[in-house]
């Protein structure tokens, strides 16, 4: 016969197919031949009868015929290891046989496909999974493994961990793994819940198995969920994976995990360079931390290095961090760095002790500079409860500071806190001023900026051993502050000022013009250098009492100034007016004296005593106007009333000034007028008596004129 000759090519082929098809029943009848259902039934249900376990098969057992023999098992339940605690439940499992294994009487299964499972993984107290003796190397059995698929569908997973109370769900989760013997593919997917909230996980990796390692060269996984608080979250991780299934550890490389919030808008990223990973632990020589968020006018980033970090059972601990911090609500901004240890024990307490931390804040409210801060102390934290403690003492610009704060909450933060400074010199950050005193600040019109307080709510005890202000001091500070989005609230506010006592309150509040409100109470004060500091006004002295109920509106500090109402009164004893001497003033009357024909500037050594002085003025859209002054002395008695207006810094008042009768008889009767006219700072008076007489010769002709004249108000004085 002919090699060319198509009949013979033809029979080849013929008897080719048929041989195959013969060798197909034969395989196939052996296989159902030396298949036992029973037998395989009781096999199964001993396999992990040294474990402990229980197995029963409460299905059916069937031989499958497609696409590759196998069989069919429905319905699996295994116990834990005390043979009575459920620990899975199999729906359906089908294991698909090597056809030539097969032949030569071996099962060798290559393709295995698990549905509509139920597990439960159990973390004990030591750190033990509730599953860990499945994964040891089994004794020998007629099935060997030799996969080159995988499919897991349908499957629910319940996580408990008895070391930190957590407790997590998976739903509806699959895996895919083809081509396990080459270069492999898997896929896996489903729903995680955990504490009411619902995340989406996806994972996408190819790999390669020799032996019992697995190299993964790159996988990527995405984590979906959302919240009220975070709007859309999405968390995707990277980098190259090393498995080793005999020693269960796990080696990773350059990876990458980032974190994406819609509400507020943040990005965060870890990176790991080298991770070493088992069962209970997992370490890294070093890794970084960054990232964004953005909420509202409100921008912060962050910057972490963690060395040595050990994740565990225990929780999260790194021997040592460094992190940088940065906060900005348009031109406001505050930095911080801050180094210390990490531990996070059961992934839940926070402590980072001891802990170094320099801060430094810069807004335009503060033109000459800005403030600084280097602190020592801890910071503690309860992450399931929201709540951070910080405990620090240090310096703020060279004083001494100690605080205790508070947060609740991360998002939207509430805070407590007690605060104590040695000394607060607010000259240092204040425009400077050419003559740098308190009323000065009242001069600048620049908008007040509010803004910061949106994202304030604070409520604190603060302590501060000296403030100043210009020349201004007050010592012993002490007050309960209260700050929200709508006011600044400072209640119990006491301090020592000029050898008294304040007390009272103060309020600014956030409204669509901002409102100011004073309540105070002074005690024992010295008046000079009260007013001598805040106003640059010398010419009164003695130690009283005072009281302020003011209130104000306007959107800069001038405006508040000039919308100044309400109530200021003033009691002071043993004093005197200074600059100008009514006792020898009087006791001059009526002789000539060029010195009173004209303006007179004050004079500092001239001083009228007095024993009591009372006054209570009533403000109006910043000027201030007083009807009942009086000032009693031994030799004089002094009436007042007139008005200093604040918005233009100038004062216009009248004395009426009445002598002793037994001191000066010949002015038994008169009230001398005394008028006080100019600059608040630089006050000048005149009393022109020579006017009063003139054209009168003889001295009885100048007494009746004064008589006449002196009951009106016939010059200017200012003391």
């Amino acid at each position: 016969m002919k090699w060319n000759s198509g009949r013979l090519w033809l029979k080849i082929s013929v008897y080719t197919l048929l041989s195959a098809a013969l060798l197909f029943v034969v395989a196939l009848t052996l296989f159902f031949t030396r298949f036992d259902a029973d037998s395989a039934r009781r096999n199964l249900e001993h396999a992990l009868d040294d474990s402990g376990r229980h197995l029963s098969i409460n299905g059916n057992i069937s031989p499958m015929l497609f696409p590759s023999p196998g069989l069919a098992i429905s319905q699996i339940d295994i116990t834990e290891n005390d043979g009575k605690t459920p620990f899975a439940h199999i729906g359906r499992a089908e294991a698909r046989l090597a056809w030539m294994a097969l032949l030569f009487g071996r099962l060798e299964i290559t393709h295995v496909a698990l549905r509509d499972s139920k597990l439960t993984v159990l973390r004990q107290t030591d750190g033990q999974l509730n599953f860990s003796d499945l994964l040891r190397t089994r004794p020998s059995s007629k099935f060997q493994f030799s996969l080159d698929s995988l499919a897991v569908t349908g499957t629910q997973l319940e996580y408990q961990d008895r070391v930190n109370g957590q407790l997590l769900r998976l739903e509806d989760a699959s895996l895919l793994a083809d081509n396990l013997r080459a270069d492999a593919q898997m896929q896996f997917g489903g729903r995680l819940q955990s504490a009411g909230r619902m995340v989406n996980l996806s994972l996408g990796a190819p790999f390669t198995r020799s032996d019992d390692q697995i190299d993964i060269p790159q996988f990527n996984a995405t984590a979906l969920s959302s919240s009220e608080e975070l709007g859309e979250i999405r968390a995707t991780a990277s980098g190259k994976l090393q498995l080793n299934l005999a020693t269960l550890l796990a080696q990773g490389q350059q990876l990458k995990v980032a974190v994406d919030t819609s509400k507020p808008v943040s990005h965060s990223e870890a990176l790991i360079p080298v991770l070493s990973a088992s069962l209970s632990e997992l370490t890294t020589p070093a890794a970084t931390l960054n990232g964004t968020v953005s909420y509202e006018r409100t921008r912060y980033r962050f910057s972490s290095q963690l060395s040595q970090l050990q994740l565990n059972r225990d929780g999260l601990f790194a021997a040592a961090t460094r992190n940088d911090f940065s906060w900005a609500v348009g031109k406001h901004s505050l930095n911080m760095a801050l180094q210390a240890p990490l531990a996070l024990s059961q992934f839940s307490q926070l402590k980072m002790a001891p802990l170094s931390l320099t801060a430094r804040l810069k807004t335009p409210e503060l033109p000459r500079g800005q403030l600084q801060a280097a602190l020592n102390g801890q910071l503690e934290g309860d992450l399931p409860g929201s709540q951070l403690k910080l405990r620090v003492a240090g310096e703020l610009d060279g004083a001494k500071l100690a605080s205790t704060i508070t947060q609740y909450g991360f998002m939207s933060p509430r805070h407590e806190a007690t605060l104590s400074i040695g000394k607060l010199d607010l000259n240092r950050y204040l425009p400077e001023q050419k003559a740098e005193k308190a009323v000065a600040l009242f001069q600048n019109a620049t908008p007040l900026r509010l803004d910061w307080m949106d994202f304030v709510n604070l409520q604190a005890r603060v302590t501060i051993g000296e403030l100043a202000v210009g020349g201004f001091r007050v010592n012993s500070i002490s007050a309960d502050v209260k700050s929200t989005a709508d006011s600044l609230q400072l209640d119990n506010l006491s301090a020592d000022i000029y050898e008294g006592r304040l007390g009272g309150s103060a309020a600014l509040y956030r409204e669509k013009t901002p409102r100011l409100v004073l309540k105070q109470q002074l005690t024992g004060m010295q008046i000079r250098p009260l007013l001598q500091d805040l106003f640059d006004f010398n010419r009164i002295e003695g130690a009283g009492n005072g009281w302020v109920q003011l209130e104000a509106k306007g959107e800069s500090l001038v405006a508040l100034r000039n919308t100044l109402n309400g109530s200021v009164a003033v009691r002071l004893e043993r004093g005197a007016l200074t600059g100008i001497d009514l006792v020898a003033a009087l006791r001059d009357l009526p002789g000539e004296n060029s010195r009173w024909n004209g303006p007179v500037t004050a004079a500092p050594d001239q001083k009228t005593t007095f024993s009591a002085l009372s006054a209570q003025f009533a403000l109006s859209n910043g000027i201030a106007r007083n009807q009942d002054m009086k000032l009693a002395s031994s030799l004089v008695n002094v009436n007042g009333n007139g008005k200093f207006d604040l918005t233009q810094s100038i004062v216009d008042y009248t004395l009426s000034v009445q002598a002793n009768p037994s001191a000066f008889a010949k002015l038994q009767g008169m009230s001398i007028p005394l008028k006080i006219t100019g600059p608040i700072n630089q006050p000048v008076y005149s009393l022109d008596f020579n006017a009063m007489v003139k054209g009168k010769k003889t001295e009885a002709e100048k007494q009746q004129a004064l008589k006449k004249e002196l009951g009106k108000q016939i010059t200017t004085i200012l003391p």
